[in-house]
């Protein structure tokens, strides 16, 4: 693993943003893609969606997802595949996390992965690339083993 791009740049901005865009695949080949609220632990995108949505949908006929954070300019992009998590250890820390991360300014109502009828998915990233001020030659690839995962 190595670059131009430090791995503590990538990951401060990964820690830091609010929101990601998860794409998936239709079972037809159309693509999907969403915005959502995100946890991040260094290796893991944490997300909830619906049961019913076209992302769940998706993800259960074809896991392999991309992530897009950052802008086209400063672009951070991760690829793997997602799976309902089911451990519940596993679930509260995202939890927790969720809650700290996501409050509410106004009310201070903290956001939890927990409602009817969702679940959180993990996409275990197997790839990292990003570059920066739209200059292709700053491109810096990581590519994780699925030991590492």
């Amino acid at each position: 693993m190595g670059g131009f791009i430090p791995w503590r740049k990538v990951d401060l901005q990964l820690s830091s943003l609010r929101s990601i865009w998860i794409s998936t695949t239709r079972p037809d080949g159309r693509p999907h893609t969403m915005p959502v609220w995100f946890c991040w632990d260094g290796l893991h995108i944490y997300f909830v969606t619906g049961r019913d949505t076209q992302k769940a949908k998706n993800i259960a006929h074809q896991s392999w997802t991309v992530v897009h954070a950052g802008d086209g300019d400063d672009a951070i992009i991760l690829e793997g595949c997602a799976a309902i998590v089911t451990n519940s250890k596993e679930q509260q820390r995202i939890d927790a996390a969720y809650r700290e991360k996501y409050v509410d300014p106004h009310s201070g109502a903290q956001a939890s992965i927990f409602s009817a009828d969702s679940d959180l998915y993990r996409v275990d990233v197997a790839r990292v690339m990003t570059w920066e001020y739209g200059v292709i030659d700053t491109r810096t690839d990581w590519q994780f083993s699925a030991e590492a995962l």
